[in-house]
């Protein structure tokens, strides 16, 4: 706007900070009003920028900006690495130039079975908690009942004097039940807008009278909707019995980046994807 420059992450953080502060977000320069719809991306800056002068952050050498990425992870002999029998149990790192003088003395690959067997335990017991992950998700499709809702959070605010800015869906009927999830964030602390760091957490309420309890599993994935790159997700499955007395979880934080959370403030909705599975009463 007005041929004025900033860049993605500020301009992400800019409207993240002025949706919690209930503000019009306006360009810093001239305080004219912006949003995502009247920027647009500047190319012949992001040309001119790729090609100016920028110090590895490793060995101080002078590179242009479009060749710094590839230097600092693939070229550069001062860049931090670590051990190629790191899998093994050795905790060295070091700049890569240091890695071959490192694995003349490296003590793991003469290290004996016995030696060895309790790094290798400790490497399977990840490697089965991503399998169990894995097959719990596989277990969960093969049920009868499974409920799949494509969904969008709205930027709603409280009825407080000082209201704080929360995030909310439609009712929404899936099992034959009728949901809606809301959303805050930084756990509902005061003024988000001040801190560097922030996040999403997220609870699922159950609207519908029920006579007997449901027993349930559910995780969020990336919905279909809205930009690609936006709600990476890990996704974490949580398990909760609803009944009368209990119709709301705890909030579940929302396994995200800081950075990802102000790229998801910034729009104007969160398009998202829940899966629920009832479990069947033993």
């Amino acid at each position: 706007i007005n041929g004025h420059l900033m860049c993605v992450s500020c301009f992400n953080h800019l409207l993240a900070d002025c949706k919690m502060k209930d503000e019009q977000t306006t360009c810093p320069n001239c305080r004219c009003e912006i949003s995502k719809s009247n920027c647009t991306r500047n190319l012949a800056v992001e040309k001119t920028i790729s090609e100016l002068p920028i110090q590895c952050d490793y060995c101080s050498k002078i590179f242009i900006r479009s060749e710094i990425k590839i230097h600092q992870s693939q070229n550069c002999p001062e860049r931090p690495t670590i051990c190629d029998y790191s899998l093994l149990g050795c905790n060295w790192n070091g700049s890569y130039q240091n890695l071959p003088s490192h694995l003349l003395v490296c003590e793991c690959p003469t290290k004996t079975g016995a030696q060895l067997i309790n790094t290798i335990r400790a490497q399977k017991r990840t490697y089965d908690d991503e399998k169990k992950c894995l097959e719990t998700v596989v277990d969960l499709l093969s049920l009868n009942q499974i409920g799949v809702s494509d969904l969008i959070l709205k930027p709603l605010r409280t009825d407080d004097f000082a209201a704080k800015l929360y995030f909310e869906t439609s009712r929404f009927t899936a099992l034959q039940y009728q949901w809606q999830v809301r959303a805050r964030i930084n756990d509902n602390t005061p003024h988000p807008h001040t801190t560097v760091t922030r996040s999403l957490s997220y609870q699922l309420i159950l609207k519908s009278k029920i006579t007997q309890s449901i027993d349930l599993k559910f995780f969020i994935l990336k919905g279909p909707h809205g930009d690609p790159s936006t709600l990476q997700i890990q996704p974490i499955i949580y398990h909760f019995e609803f009944n009368q007395n209990n119709t709301e979880t705890e909030y579940l934080k929302l396994p995200i980046s800081s950075q990802e959370c102000n790229r998801i403030l910034s729009s104007s909705s969160i398009s998202f994807r829940l899966l629920m599975v009832q479990l069947d009463k033993p």
